[in-house]
């Protein structure tokens, strides 16, 4: 019994492998993934397996929000993390998200991005934008991109500066 386990369990980690192998063959299609695999209407499910196999293993989430005592603080998760406290929401709001503009720079294996985004998202029935950057850190061990880290501020009131929106 425990060999037909292990075999089955080898099958779907091979078969999302395999799946999901065009999602991070460049630095293009993991960006896209990424959005693609946070959006949808509030009746489209998330492929959070998708979402996983996009990360590195020790990769983190990190957004910098407004704190009343002291100013800005930073909230760092994981990708499962994120899955946790967001996978729910993301589907409940109906919340789409899509890249604007990118600037990025590539350095042998470490790929830098300064992503801009459009959010779109409702709540309590009220439609909402909202514009920030995501700042993406790439790794590519010759075989695919793993996103290491995603960063972003969190406070969608601040102004983008023009180049970040390709102006």
């Amino acid at each position: 019994m425990k060999k037909i386990s292990l075999l089955l369990a080898l099958f779907f980690c091979f078969h999302a492998n395999a799946q999901y192998q065009n999602d991070v063959g460049s630095a293009d299609a993991i960006v896209k993934a990424l959005y693609e695999v946070i959006s949808g209407p509030s009746s489209k499910a998330r492929d959070w397996d998708r979402f996983r196999f996009l990360f590195g293993k020790d990769a983190r989430m990190m957004t910098a929000v407004p704190h009343k005592d002291s100013g800005t603080i930073i909230r760092t998760i994981t990708p499962e993390q994120y899955i946790q406290r967001n996978g729910t929401r993301l589907q409940e709001i109906g919340f789409t998200e899509k890249e604007l503009h990118r600037i990025t720079e590539t350095h042998g294996a470490v790929t830098h991005m300064f992503s801009t985004y459009q959010s779109d998202l409702t709540v309590n029935g009220i439609a909402q934008q909202m514009r920030g950057i995501n700042s993406i850190q790439l790794f590519n061990d010759g075989k695919r991109f793993y996103i290491v880290s995603v960063f972003w501020d969190g406070d969608s009131k601040k102004q983008i500066d023009k180049k970040y929106l390709g102006q």
